[in-house]
């Protein structure tokens, strides 16, 4: 299993102001499809006040995520997705 971030960073892929019910009904489409992937966990995703951040995902790879992503927005992360290892 890995650890996949995905980002949120530039002014096209920063994720804009959302009303607490589309946030609930986004959390509700990425639950719903994360049925048909048992071995995938969304840990959340964590914004600055401008939408800058990033997703936290574990996952068997970075396409997977991609994958379901694509199949809930519409489209891939547009800032791109990687897998990263512990340091410290």
């Amino acid at each position: 299993m890995a650890k996949v971030i995905v980002f949120h960073y530039t002014e096209r892929g920063r994720l804009p102001k959302l009303s607490r019910e589309e946030i609930n009904e986004i959390k509700k489409k990425f639950y719903e499809e994360l049925k048909n992937y048992s071995d995938v966990w969304f840990n959340g995703t964590f914004v600055d006040e401008e939408g800058r951040g990033i997703c936290e995902w574990e996952a068997p790879n970075a396409e997977v995520v991609e994958e379901i992503v694509k199949k809930v927005i519409g489209q891939p992360p547009v800032d791109g997705t990687v897998v990263v290892s512990r340091l410290l």
